[in-house]
């Protein structure tokens, strides 16, 4: 009874939302709104004596797509009878059939320009005799035919043509100087010919200096762009099955690497025997990546133009849900639950196509999807726990719902900026707002499935972690540093969910796989050097056996103790050197003596019993506690630098999310662009956490003695990837993005985990001490800390650098590509 309630509340609330939701697209445009002046009523020949001016320039470097921009200025008199509606308010429509009678194309002509973008609306000034406005706008040339204003950019495989053609009602009016700049390498051919040039590669026309009027003419200019622009102008028609070649390659070796990892697992438990969550968390892993990958390739599948119904794309969602529910084995009521979802999106879309219709199908799939997204998510945090399903399917459906509302509202606005000098009272504008708005809900039917499974890489990285944590728990067991399948468990979590993708080089992924390659490759290198380098990795003096097979969490408290009387007789030490001494007596070569014993130790033996040995004489006690780390074993190490990380990372996270989708406005490009933002904050300080996570798991394996030598050590095989990529981006003239930030303020976060870690590693002392800069004076010596605060400096003052190098760009850049393929 509980579950019908369940799905009948659900369904109620999901038909009350959509409704209105949709109710403001689907009237707007209805009859009853003021109409405006006709637009045969432009008194054009008026405008004889108005004066025009226009440029474009195409930018192509540092960029994937090349950017063109137009600036058009007007100069229109007073007496023109629509001159005054120019100074009204922009929401109005007499200032938008004004505005319209200007730069339409012909009269009559409704205009929408789904290519131009505006980072501000026209400039309007008055000096009592004329009017000027000013239009500035782009586009981006990533399609086949770009419209900006008057001009039109046609995009071949190796040459473009640039076409200029006045507005109708300015054909009689006089024309200033035009000007294209194709960029380098400048243009092939022009008709006509111009009058002039400017600086390099800018052609400019003219007016006649004769006294016989002449109609402007219609400009054609051919140009051989970079072969890395022409290449990403066709990136979605040439190569598109190249890039989901390379995503396949990608997700293939992600679940290669996951089945292996959890294989050896399985093989080489933590535990004798094995314990049953250890089994049945390499089990989960196993089934999940190979399930992403069956569903991702069948969410893949495309059905070509999006002009019917949105049936066999549902269809699709649908199975794809009912799939993850049934693979979840959380229980009939999921796999339920995820199925009326499923077949109420599917029975919708038999109905006849409308605005409603369309939301509401999409709002149940994306409902269906989402629940069994969750049910998995809640399987690998808390496999033990019943799933609460009366929250599960109200959350999903709520989270459905919304996702559509969201889409709705970014399509709205698109169509806004499209038809924003659009006759709002003709017939024609109301059918083609709604042609857009079915239009964009059944692009949202086709790319649900795909949407939600692009995200899998949140699950795997659970997944893994659910298989870290149970192996690194096993009680009565040894976990002084991770077993061989636990370091490749933390590879697969430091490719799949930390490092940043491999960039997509001229908007094409090909090349995704290759990130699996550097990625580990990379850590890799840093544990070969940490084998060799790092204080655990030292041997003793007398048996020659490396310090992790010796040293384990019940010495801790002897190091500890030796520690400290290691850092007072060093200050003895310092005293004597400037001429001071303690009230008793002492020498240098006492105090080097009892520095001495406190290297000395005693190895167990099974016959004879403990045999004297010593640490290797570049190695201090104080080292060797600070290499065991805070904790007693390395998952609670991990999970203790994760916590530190996390609340390191929050304000780097909100910069990031803000630099990279709300500072230029790209949230509002595309129609997922809302929920990409918000999933891109929480994925930034989630990385950010997984890379404390490992920093602080690897600690007893890390090269260097201090702590932010090791975060250092990490960050280099961090930033090793995107440093082996930045050839690739140089090759093909593209913008590094915020790699450079992003690694600066990594090194930053990590570095001052490790300061935190290595405070912790000696907390019992924080009360003989007034702060916890005393504490780490104590700790790190005088000098050592004066180093640790001119790097921390220096790591701020990089940081700032670069976020004012990157921040101070100039204009809105190209809408930024998912964190991970």
């Amino acid at each position: 009874m509980r579950l019908v309630f369940v799905v009948r509340l659900t369904c109620v609330t999901l038909l009350t939302l959509v409704a209105w939701i949709t109710a403001p697209a689907a009237a707007f445009g209805a009859p009853g709104a003021r109409s405006p002046a006709p637009d045969d009523d432009c008194a054009v020949h008026r405008l004889a004596s108005a004066r025009v001016s226009a440029s474009l320039r195409v930018a192509h470097h540092g960029r994937t797509h090349s950017k063109a921009e137009s600036v058009v200025t007007l100069r229109v008199p007073t007496s023109w009878p629509l001159a005054p509606k120019l100074l009204l308010s922009e929401d109005s429509d007499a200032y938008r059939h004004a505005l319209r009678c200007l730069v339409q194309e012909k009269a009559g002509s409704q205009r929408h320009q789904p290519d131009e973008w505006r980072e501000a609306s026209p400039r309007i000034t008055s000096d009592g005799a004329e009017l000027r406005v000013r239009m500035e706008a782009h586009a981006w040339v990533d399609e086949r035919h770009v419209a900006l204003g008057p001009w039109r950019i046609e995009t071949g495989l190796t040459r473009w043509t640039i076409r200029f053609t006045p507005p109708a009602a300015l054909r009689s009016a006089r024309w200033g100087t035009i000007e294209i700049d194709p960029g380098v390498p400048g243009a092939e051919w022009a008709r006509p010919e111009p009058s002039a040039g400017r600086g390099t590669h800018a052609l400019v026309w003219k007016p006649s200096t004769t006294k016989t009027a002449r109609p402007v003419p219609e400009i054609q200019v051919r140009t051989a762009p970079p072969w890395q622009r022409a290449w990403a102008a066709r990136d979605g028609r040439d190569m598109g099955n190249v890039g989901a070649v390379g995503a396949f390659l990608w997700m293939y070796g992600v679940v290669l690497i996951a089945t292996k990892a959890a294989r050896s697992a399985r093989e080489q438990p933590v535990g004798r025997p094995a314990s049953p969550e250890e089994d049945r968390a390499a089990r989960r892993l196993a089934n999940w990546v190979w399930l992403s990958l069956a569903l991702a390739t069948v969410a893949g599948i495309q059905f070509g133009p999006r002009t019917q119904g949105a049936l066999p794309d549902v269809v699709v969602s649908a199975v794809v849900a009912v799939a993850m529910a049934v693979v979840c084995r959380r229980g009939p009521s999921v796999v339920a639950v995820t199925g009326i979802l499923g077949a109420g999106a599917v029975a919708l879309s038999l109905l006849p196509t409308s605005t409603v219709t369309l939301a509401a199908v999409n709002a149940l799939a994306l409902s269906a999807l989402l629940c069994g997204f969750l049910a998995w998510g809640r399987r690998l945090l808390a496999p033990r726990r019943r799933l609460g399903l009366p929250v599960l399917a109200p959350v999903s459906v709520a989270m459905g719902v919304a996702l559509v509302g969201v889409h709705l509202w970014l399509s709205e606005r698109q169509w806004q900026r499209v038809s924003w000098l659009s006759d709002r009272a003709a017939a024609e504008y109301a059918t083609r707002h709604r042609d857009h708005l079915m239009t964009e809900l059944r692009e949202l039917a086709a790319e649900s499935a795909q949407w939600v499974l692009g995200y899998d890489f949140f699950l795997t990285a659970l997944a893994i972690l659910a298989l870290l944590r149970a192996r690194g728990t096993v009680p009565q067991a040894r976990h002084a540093v991770p077993a061989a399948p636990d370091v490749l468990l933390m590879l697969l979590l430091h490719t799949v969910f930390i490092t940043p993708a491999v960039p997509y080089y001229l908007n094409n992924s090909a090349l995704d796989w290759l990130g699996i390659v550097l990625d580990i490759a990379a850590v890799q290198l840093l544990l070969l050097v940490g084998r060799r380098r790092s204080t655990l990795a030292e041997r003793m003096e007398v048996s020659g056996l490396p310090l992790r097979e010796l040293f384990g969490e019940e010495h801790r408290a002897d190091f500890l103790h030796r520690a400290r009387r290691y850092r007072e007789l060093h200050a003895t030490l310092r005293r004597l050197d400037h001429g001071q001494s303690d009230e008793t007596a002492v020498t240098r070569a006492a105090v080097e003596r009892r520095l001495h014993g406190l290297h000395r130790w005693r190895i167990p033996r099974r016959t004879t019993g403990p045999a004297p040995d010593r640490l290797p004489s570049h190695v201090t006690v104080v080292d060797v506690a600070l290499a065991w780390g805070p904790r007693a074993t390395w998952w609670e190490n991990g999970c203790r630098a994760a916590t530190y990380a996390g609340v390191l990372a929050a304000p780097a996270s909100a910069l990031m999310t803000w630099h990279n989708w709300i500072r230029d406005g790209s949230w509002e490009q595309t129609t997922w662009g809302a929920a990409e933002t918000a999933l891109t904050l929480v994925h930034w300080e989630l990385a950010w956490m997984g890379a404390g996570f490992l920093l602080g798991a690897l600690w007893r394996l890390l090269p260097g003695r201090r702590g932010p030598a090791r975060a250092f050590g990490f960050t280099a095989a961090y930033a090793l990837p995107t440093g082996l990529a930045a050839p690739g981006v140089v090759l093909t003239d593209e913008s590094h993005g915020d790699a450079a930030l992003d690694v600066s303020l990594t090194l930053l976060i990590l570095t001052l985990t490790a300061l935190a870690m290595d405070l912790e590693t000696f907390r019992g002392e924080r009360r003989y001490w007034p702060s916890r800069l005393s504490l780490l004076l104590s700790v790190y010596q005088m000098r050592y800390l004066a180093l640790q605060t001119a790097y921390l400096i220096a790591q701020v003052v990089a940081a700032i650098t670069i976020w004012q190098f990157v921040t101070d760009a100039g204009g809105p850049g190209e809408p930024p590509v998912k964190f991970q393929p």
